[in-house]
């Protein structure tokens, strides 16, 4: 599987788990769930869906039931402890590949789910990543400006306000973090913690190694 393959492959199944944690769903509905929570940035078909619902499956992170309140046979998905574990850890994962758009933008769709140290360590580790490509596309386009014609110059210049625009927003959304952790209060012992809080088990093997 390809570097494109598998960041289509986290995509998906990072958002299946994220919306059967919400609720248990059929294929149908998950297909419309998934069109209101990615069509802005993918598209998703039923020949991607149904192999990582299969796959998901087969190896004990979903459920599958016969629905008793319809003639036809349908099939659906409930999330099991161990899809649980998996949805978090996919969710915390922050390799050098998880800051790129696809993957960030999914995570962010699903940020209630995580502590807020995690939600701050993931917005400032994009903004870093920006903020290296938009160093580097400054300096391409300072050292080729002269050879460049004028449609070209007019699409890095978008580029360069693209991650302006994003640095900004990540700032924005970096300080409302930091001010909610700091007005925070302790959780108290006698609370149960929520499913983000809990002890994770053993890293999945599924998952890329986190670096940095």
């Amino acid at each position: 599987m390809n570097h494109k393959q598998e960041g289509t492959c986290f995509v998906l199944e990072l958002a299946v788990l994220g919306l059967l944690k919400e609720t248990p769903m059929s294929g149908y509905e998950l297909k419309k769930q998934l069109s209101v929570k990615l069509g802005a940035f993918w598209r998703v078909s039923y020949g991607s869906l149904y192999p990582c619902l299969k796959r998901l499956a087969a190896a004990g992170d979903l459920e599958v039931e016969v629905s008793p309140f319809t003639s036809r046979k349908k099939h659906v998905y409930r999330l099991t402890d161990k899809g649980n574990r998996l949805f978090h850890q996919l969710l915390e994962t922050a390799d050098g590949h998880e800051l790129e758009q696809d993957r960030f933008s999914m995570r962010l769709a699903f940020f209630r789910y995580l502590r807020p140290e995690a939600r701050l360590y993931q917005l400032e580790r994009r903004r870093g990543y920006l903020q290296e490509r938009l160093a580097d596309l400054r300096a391409s386009v300072r050292t080729a400006r002269e050879r460049m014609d004028a449609y070209t110059i007019e699409l890095m210049d978008h580029g360069l306000d693209e991650r302006e625009r994003e640095i900004a927003w990540l700032d924005r959304l970096i300080a409302r973090e930091r001010r909610s952790t700091e007005a925070q209060p302790e959780q108290n012992p006698a609370e149960p913690l929520s499913p983000a809080q809990l002890p994770q088990s053993p890293r999945d093997p599924r998952l890329p190694a986190q670096t940095g």
